[in-house]
This record gives structure tokens, sequence and C-alpha cells, in this order.
């Protein structure tokens, strides 16, 4: 199976230059091969996708020059 958000992550990175040159910092939206928009924290990100695109794979990612990789573990897991 391929990576769920991989198509996401490689939309990223090919608008990365442009997106660090005008919303570094900011949290960005993207669906697919689209960038959807950008937002000052990760909450407000998150709860527009969730109303504008609805209960579905979308990548919310902050635009900085070096990327920290963070872990999250669902509740949904039920672990």
């Amino acid at each position: 199976m391929a990576d769920l958000l991989s198509e996401e992550i490689k939309t990223y990175e090919a608008n990365f230059e442009a997106l660090l040159g005008a919303h570094e910092g900011k949290f960005v939206v993207i669906r697919g091969a689209e960038v959807q928009g950008t937002f000052d924290n990760q909450m407000d990100a998150v709860a527009w996708g969730y109303r504008r695109l609805g209960n579905v794979p979308f990548l919310v990612r902050q635009v900085v020059k070096v990327d920290v990789p963070l872990s999250f573990v669902s509740n949904l897991l039920g672990v």
C-alpha cells in the first residue's frame, strides 16, 4: 500500500521554496496536488481542513527551514 500522504508530501516538497519565501513559520494545508491554504497556527489549519475538506486525509505541516520529526498516536487505536 502506498504511503497515505505521499502525494501531499510531494506537493509540499515541490512548493517548498515558494512557501518558505511567503509563509515561513505558518501552517499549510495540502490535499492531493493542491496547497489549500496557510494558517497562523496548527489548530486553525486542522479545523479548517475538516470543515472545508471533510473527513479525508490531508496534510498540515509547518513551513520551516529545518524539519523536526514529530510522532503522534491516534486515540482511535484503542491501545
